[in-house]
């Protein structure tokens, strides 16, 4: 009796979370705890920011409905290419810096980046273009929780994260990827779709989040449902990186030949700039590792391990 209980309630927490008025709200289906606790410490952290800085106007972040921004040239190309030859050579021994997950024919991660890459990765958080839309998507400050970094192989086969899908990432939270390779249509790009988009398909029933339900394409289910089909994606060089929220609909696109090598950055609000933020916690940050806390206040537990990849 009290399995079928358990079963009925799980039912309907998930019926809920997956409701359009629980999406419009926090744009994933995580427990209602978790999103009033990054919901309420944003608003601490922005009010925080607004006290500090007068009148100061940040304009609206493209993020917001688009989901994702592209910038150029914001790290020295020539960098970006040695951390890819670095590891290049990192693969070739065997570096104990490399780990080869099960399906160790299609990805590669390096532990550490910041220890096994450098610290220069962080620069890419100092350009211009890079910083402003990250202070819009906060309205204010923001504080980098994970660094990693993966490499991509050509295969035939695929896998969760190459299928359309929407994570499910607390609100108020973002990721960046800075290129280290071209990441194009031949080469790895990766795909997006507006808010508005994203939330018409969960209208008509397509959600993407467990890999039991995802699409390699979508064309077939917008024709069905009277839907749009225009995903977009960038043509990235060695260099440039890519915003993006997570829980809009994405995927990423297989290499067809090369590899992709990108460094992950994932973002939190913060009620202090990011470098003095770095400075307190550098050493956990250089130590590696991701997931998400349950609370977003720095030094609080994490419950987690969200995918690192896409």
């Amino acid at each position: 009796m009290l399995g079928m209980l358990h079963t009925s309630a799980d039912a309907l927490l998930k019926r809920v979370r997956r409701s359009s008025f629980y999406y419009k709200r926090f744009n994933n289906t995580l427990a209602f705890g978790i999103n009033n606790a990054y919901t309420r410490y944003a608003r601490e952290c922005t009010a925080r920011y607004a006290a500090e800085h007068g009148t100061t106007k940040l304009p609206p972040s493209l993020l917001r409905e688009n989901g994702a921004a592209y910038f150029p040239r914001v790290f020295p190309t020539d960098k970006a290419r040695a951390y890819s030859e670095k590891i290049t050579r990192l693969l070739e021994c065997n570096d104990s810096a490399v780990d080869r997950p099960k399906e160790s024919d299609l990805s590669a991660r390096i532990r550490a980046p910041l220890r096994t890459l450098g610290t220069d990765v962080l620069d890419t958080l100092r350009a211009p273009a890079v910083h402003d839309a990250l202070l819009r998507f906060f309205r204010g400050h923001y504080r980098i929780e994970w660094v990693t970094c993966f490499r991509t192989f050509p295969a035939e086969r695929v896998v969760g994260s190459w299928l359309w899908h929407s994570d499910s990432f607390p609100p108020h939270t973002c990721k960046l990827f800075l290129h280290l390779t071209p990441a194009n249509v031949e080469t790895g790009a990766t795909e997006f779709m507006s808010l508005t988009d994203t939330m018409a398909y969960r209208r008509a029933g397509y959600f993407g989040q467990f890999k039991d339900e995802r699409f390699a394409s979508l064309e077939e289910f917008a024709q069905a449902h009277h839907l749009p089909y225009r995903p977009f994606h960038f043509d990235a060089e060695p260099g440039d990186a890519t915003l993006f929220d997570m829980n809009f609909f994405h995927r990423a696109v297989r290499p067809a030949h090369a590899f992709r090598d990108v460094v992950q950055f994932y973002f939190l609000p913060s009620p202090i700039p990011w470098e003095e933020h770095y400075a307190r916690d550098a050493d956990r940050l250089v130590a590696g590792g991701g997931s998400f806390p349950k609370d977003p206040r720095p030094g609080m537990s994490t419950t987690s391990s969200q995918s690192m990849m896409m």
